[in-house]
């Protein structure tokens, strides 16, 4: 009796122990880690753990298992998805699956998380141990990055984030050398490549050790981008790392919500507000000139800049900041010299504050004299600018060098002319340059214009001694002439109306008296009426340009739908001015239409034309008249042109180019505008006699030859689409994330028809019996690949092949064969096919590239 309590009590012990073992694991905050989470489903054919299926398993019980843990900050687990031709985990479609965790030896299914509909970036919550699967859609060409949380064994929460390109790596995350206080922070973050749209780069930092927290978006350029940190007080100290998301204006759940991140290997990055440096002149210089000559008295202003971080460069001068100008007869250090003059703030030279004064009023004695800046800002020390760029040291950054020489009386014009030409005749308008001389002892001829010279070109209507003239326009320096100074003006430019026009040439030295050139052949004098006479100009008037030909140039009629586009075509030729490559200035153009075969001189309906080209001599314009057209009916058409306000003249077409609208030889364009033709829906139906299939999708013409969904009921798939009279061939396959997947259609493809009554025809009904084998035989061989001429098939038990092109075409069919196959390629256009085997009862299909 004894022994048997005692047995009792022992197996009561052990079994309060397994309890007590069971409920601490099941209370832990995370799940049992060496079993970690696995996603099976109908993606991965329900497989648990997913061994064929990395994506969807972990890597403690899948090899290379990607569904991982990841233990910074929010325990959770993640994975990411792509189907992405090629290489794609899963295709495009409507999967079920669960979240699971428990032993592979055992109960792997132990723990589950359902019950939800995925919503694709929202966090979402999955009951532990739930009824129902998970439901989920997955587009083609998307990658999906899953994070789930881990809280155990209890009810948690999951997110897909969904990006149109692979996530990117953040590879690099600037830390600034100087943060100081109350003033922004710019992080550079660099990343692998460009983010995909949907993938926002954010930095997220703290002030307080995390206990709160904020994300500021990267704005990216490419792979490279910026976030502002705002400014803290002194003496914070601000982490943070950087991190990607689909989530718009994230501000919770950063860890959940984030796709790829860096945070300096563990420890993150950091920086501590500082004080900002007191502020001083860091960059001052002479900006200009570097040199210069002027007489005593003459003006001569001298720009001189300083920079000071943060302060200049603004509008308005920086308070605090003085300049001074300052010159010597030495070339000595500008600190030792006692000659400056106030300089005045000149405005803001980008991130430099400019300052300027007139030295030449300053220096009222012939000689060489050497200048420089001075700057000082507030009570700080005096520091000095030279030229070309820097602070005053004597080698690299000089002084600059004026000469002052005393003023030269002025001296006389000792001969002008009116050099070339002697005549002319113009255009109004007309661009004619008038050249004209002139000679001062000693001073012209010269590379540079003789200083202090003016001069003017002239015109009169009446043959008149030119100083009683007042039409004068200035002349510019041409350059020299031997000894002269030649000056030129453009006078035909100020003459726009026809007649007879005198010219001659006006010189002046500074403020005195005109002196006037006139023309001879044999070069010309001062102006006497007789020998060295005015300038004949001719202005003679054009022709008005008009339109000479237009016509309705293409096409000679059309029929279209209602709701079509018509483009018509009209040319019009005006002499010398179309055919040049631009639209012509003052030309216009319409097509018009009427429900009548009248004169288009009549109708009501115009619709402006655009330039279209130039052709030939001609310029050509078009319109699109279709949209004009609501209803059904016959509709005539011609085109319309003005020129500058003139009057409307029509153009008509034939056959032999068409001309002005006459209602015989050049006509009216005639238009029909059918009523559109009504839709069929036709419903397409395949039946999967294998009943193996999960994932069948629709492809023909109708489609141009793009797979679609196709709705399941059981082992019967439908779609119905709404097609126009024609036909059409058609086919399915079963997307199972091969490129091409395993097309449905044993022989030829299927075709139907749908007649103009809407009666449909054809094949729009078919069973499958077609299944997949992932593998061959064992010794098979498929080579090469690529090939180019032959291909070579090795496969145990061969009884038949088939190659198909991209479109669904079958291209090559032999339907009976032996093991050991050479087949001829040469006669097939370079691409992409697909190879259909045949080995006993199984169907293998491979891609097959010809080059």
């Amino acid at each position: 009796m004894k022994n048997t309590l005692r047995t009792g009590m022992l197996l009561n012990f052990i079994l309060m122990a397994f309890m007590l073992t069971i409920s601490q694991k099941e209370a832990q905050s995370q799940i049992y880690e060496p079993e970690g989470l696995n996603m099976p489903g109908n993606w991965c054919g329900w497989e648990n753990p997913p061994v064929n299926n990395p994506a969807f398993g972990n890597p403690n019980q899948v090899p290379n298992g990607r569904l991982v843990k990841i233990s910074t900050g929010q325990a959770r687990w993640q994975t990411i998805i792509s189907t992405t031709m090629p290489g794609a985990d899963v295709g495009g479609g409507n999967y079920e699956f669960l979240f699971t965790s428990g032993p592979v030896e055992g109960n792997i299914w132990q723990n589950k998380w359902c019950n939800v509909t995925v919503e694709m970036n929202t966090l979402q919550v999955y009951t532990k141990e739930g009824a129902n699967n998970n439901q989920i859609v997955l587009a083609d060409d998307k990658y999906y990055t899953m994070n789930w949380e881990d809280l155990g064994y209890q009810d948690t929460r999951a997110i897909f984030m969904v990006t149109s390109a692979a996530p990117v790596e953040i590879t690099t995350v600037s830390v600034p050398l100087d943060a100081y206080e109350n003033m922004p922070v710019v992080i550079d973050v660099e990343t692998s490549t460009t983010p995909a749209p949907e993938e926002i780069v954010y930095v997220r930092y703290t002030t307080d050790n995390w206990a709160t927290s904020a994300a500021v978006v990267a704005a990216m350029t490419g792979n490279t981008g910026e976030a502002s940190i705002p400014g803290q007080p002194l003496g914070t100290e601000v982490d943070y790392y950087a991190l990607t998301s689909t989530i718009a204006g994230l501000t919770a759940d950063y860890d959940l919500c984030t796709i790829k991140f860096n945070n300096n290997g563990g420890p993150n990055y950091s920086y501590t507000i500082g004080t900002a440096p007191e502020p001083e002149i860091t960059w001052a210089n002479l900006q200009w000139p570097g040199s210069g000559a002027i007489e005593t008295g003459g003006a001569f202003n001298v720009y001189g800049q300083a920079y000071i971080e943060g302060i200049t460069g603004q509008a308005t001068p920086a308070p605090g900041l003085n300049a001074w100008i300052g010159y010597s007869t030495a070339d000595t250090d500008p600190a030792t010299w006692t000659n400056w003059i106030t300089a005045s703030h000149n405005g803001p030279a980008g991130n430099n504050d400019e300052f300027m004064a007139d030295l030449g009023a300053a220096i009222t004695t012939a000689g060489t004299y050497y200048y420089a800046t001075r700057f000082q800002y507030n009570d700080d020390p005096w520091v000095y600018g030279g030229f070309s760029g820097g602070f005053w040291d004597g080698v690299n950054n000089v002084s600059g060098v004026l000469t002052v020489t005393d003023p030269i009386p002025d001296p006389d014009f000792n001969w002008v002319n009116l050099q070339f030409p002697g005549s002319a005749v113009i255009e109004p308008g007309e661009n004619l340059d008038i050249f004209a001389q002139a000679y001062i002892e000693g001073v012209t001829g010269q590379a540079t214009p003789a200083p202090g010279v003016q001069a003017w070109i002239g015109y009169s209507d009446n043959n008149t001694n030119p100083a009683t003239w007042t039409n004068w326009f200035p002349a510019t320096f041409n350059g020299p002439s031997g000894n002269n100074d030649e000056y030129l003006s453009n006078l035909g430019q100020h003459l726009t109306s026809p007649g007879t026009y005198y010219y001659a040439s006006r010189f002046r030295l500074n403020t005195g008296e005109y002196f006037y050139g006139g023309y001879s052949e044999a070069g010309g004098g001062f102006w006497d009426g007789t020998v060295n006479i005015s300038g004949i100009l001719t202005v003679e008037a054009l022709p008005v340009p008009e339109i000479t030909w237009a016509n309705l140039q293409f096409p000679g009629s059309g029929e279209i739908t209602v709701g079509d586009n018509f483009d018509v075509f009209a040319q019009v030729y005006i002499e010398g001015i179309t055919g040049l490559g631009n639209a012509v200035p003052g030309l216009q153009a319409w097509i018009g239409y009427s429900s009548a075969n009248t004169n288009p001189a009549g109708w009501n309906n115009w619709v402006p034309a655009a330039f279209n080209a130039p052709s030939g001599n001609n310029d050509e314009f078009m319109a699109n008249i279709g949209p004009e057209f609501t209803e059904s009916g016959t509709w005539y058409y011609a085109a319309r042109f003005s020129y500058n306000g003139g009057p409307f003249l029509y153009g008509g077409y034939n056959e032999t180019g068409g001309g002005f609208w006459d209602g015989t030889a050049n006509v009216s364009g005639a238009l029909t505008v059918n009523e559109p033709q009504q839709p069929t829906p036709v419903l397409f139906t395949l039946i999967d006699g294998t009943e193996i299939h999960d994932n069948i999708k629709f492809k023909g013409d109708m489609t141009n030859w793009d797979t679609i969904p196709m709705n399941r009921d059981g082992f019967t798939w439908t779609v119905t689409l709404d097609l126009l009279p024609g036909t059409y061939e058609w086919g399915a396959i079963e997307a199972d994330g091969t490129e091409f997947g395993i097309w449905l259609i044993d022989g030829d493809n299927l075709v139907m028809s749908v007649d103009e009554g809407g009666a449909v025809s054809g094949t729009v009904t078919y069973t499958t019996m077609i299944t997949s084998a992932q593998t061959l035989p064992y010794g098979s061989r498929i080579y090469p690949n690529p090939a180019n001429k032959l291909l070579n098939l090795e496969i145990p038990g061969l009884t038949a092949y088939q190659l198909i092109d991209i479109s669904g075409r079958v291209v090559m069919d032999q339907p009976t064969a032996l093991g050991n196959q050479r087949i001829d390629l040469s006669e097939l256009e370079s691409g992409i096919y697909l190879i259909k085997i045949l080995a006993g009862d199984i169907v293998f299909t491979s891609k097959l590239v010809k080059f």
